[in-house]
């Protein structure tokens, strides 16, 4: 099988289909794959435990803690998509393939062998991406092909960062590197090709081709937003430390995990500062006659396309409501009784609202719908940045003259739809929070 990409570290270390090949502080130069020596191997004594960090680093850990980065490996959705995937395709075929990022420790040192059994892991590998994930690397991925690499320094003793005039302390070294204020810090566990070479989770790839990229606005910017603080104990206070909550569209489901009311509160307003949406209605309508409600939904306001990432399971869509007192005259983007949308997933009402505006993409292999791991090709449902999407509802109005209509459409959200878990997962349902993004109210008399 062809390898999903290489990972170069400090020391090698073959993984189903990884090959993870030298790349120490002191050597620049890469020897290619097949001509390269056994070296020691990485173990899991040459990471330290976030809770170690915290020590020096309270802020950062706190943040850390209640973000998706520390759910990583945790998370029961990736586990249970995962298991679903080792059961269709087989262990040694999917090998690492979810695990390189939702627990790369544990992929580095071999401790992820599949199938995989949770309650043997290793606590450093449960702490999915972890302090040393991203501060052993050195340099940052050249590519955003599937041989995207990571360049892991495991055995100096370094972490790296984006302070220029970092701290001295006895516990480890501290050097400096521009990248971490760029997007290509980003790029390893952003831009997920498939075995097939379907470009199928490319957030980072999507930013490189908006005019964000150009105008050197980087994912940081939104998910690492700059403070005022302390970037250690007894530190000096600076006014450029990043934020470790790397907040994105997904909510941790878990009862137990920490600062969920706060994760979703940051997930509502980046999400209510994603775009601009905008509806046009008349302020007057034939009675018995066609009311128009034109939408528009314009990324101007995001680095990449929206949804993005998973956005075969994301769910952005338009709810319209037209009511005249008591009676509903038309409605659309609503859920069946199990809390999905009534598209053909549906079980109750399959295809029941014909006029759904949904922003979703599909995978398919030779023309099938397929998972993520087989797919061949994608229909793409998201908006990329700097476009837009519009249409138009025509409301059939059967109301008498001088009758007040009312006007609700709301962009909605919500980071997955309920029948991807239901099999397994199902009391997990109601903790699936649903954002509003944007709405619009109007009165409407007919004449």
């Amino acid at each position: 099988m062809k390898p999903y990409r290489y990972l170069f570290v400090a020391s090698v270390l073959c993984v189903a289909f990884f090959l993870v090949i030298i790349a120490g502080c002191a050597k620049k130069s890469v020897t290619p794959p097949e001509d390269n020596q056994e070296q020691e191997k990485i173990l899991l004594s040459d990471f330290t435990s976030a809770e170690v960090c915290a020590t020096c680093h309270p802020n950062q850990y706190n943040q850390w803690r209640g973000s998706m980065h520390a759910y990583a490996f945790v998370d029961p959705i990736n586990t249970l998509w995962m298991e679903g995937l080792l059961e269709s395709e087989g262990a040694e075929a999917l090998g690492q393939f979810c695990v390189q990022c939702h627990g790369t420790i544990g992929m580095l040192t071999g401790t992820t062998p599949m199938p995989l059994d949770k309650d043997q892991v290793p606590d450093i590998v449960k702490e999915g991406i972890t302090c040393d994930v991203c501060h052993f690397m050195e340099k940052p991925s050249p590519t955003a092909s599937p041989e995207a690499v990571f360049h892991l320094d495991t055995k100096s003793g370094n972490r790296y960062g984006s302070l220029p005039d970092p701290q001295d302390n006895t516990f480890h070294g501290s050097e400096y590197r521009l990248f971490y204020t760029q997007s290509s810090a980003c790029l390893p566990c952003h831009d997920l090709i498939n075995k097939n070479g379907l470009p199928a989770e490319i957030t980072f790839t999507e930013w490189l081709k908006s005019p964000f990229s150009a105008m050197g606005i980087e994912c940081q910017d939104c998910h690492m937003p700059t403070y005022t603080g302390q970037a250690a104990v007894d530190g000096p206070v600076r006014e450029n430390l990043h934020r470790h909550d790397f907040i994105g569209v997904d909510v941790a489901l878990l009862e137990n995990f920490s600062d969920r009311e706060e994760q979703m509160q940051q997930v509502g307003h980046l999400l209510r500062n994603a775009v601009t949406f905008s509806v046009t209605v008349p302020d007057t309508a034939p009675a018995g006659g066609i009311l128009p409600i034109a939408w528009k939904v314009e990324n101007d306001k995001t680095g990449h396309d929206i949804p993005s990432s998973v956005t075969f399971v994301r769910q952005m869509w338009i709810q319209v409501t037209v009511t005249s007192g008591a009676d509903t005259l038309y409605r659309s983007g609503y859920f069946d009784a199990n809390g999905d949308l009534m598209d053909e997933h549906s079980e109750i009402n399959p295809n029941g609202d014909p006029d759904l505006v949904l922003f979703q993409s599909k995978l398919f292999y030779q023309g099938q719908p397929a998972n993520v791991f087989t797919a061949d090709s994608i229909h793409a449902g998201s908006i990329p940045a700097f476009q837009a999407r519009t249409g138009t509802y025509s409301i059939a109005l059967n109301t008498s003259p001088g009758t007040p209509v009312e006007v609700n459409v709301r962009l909605m959200f919500r980071a997955m739809p309920p029948y991807l878990i239901r099999n397994g997962l199902a009391h997990l349902i109601p903790r699936i929070p649903v954002f509003e993004m944007a709405g619009f109210q109007k009165t409407v008399i007919t004449q």
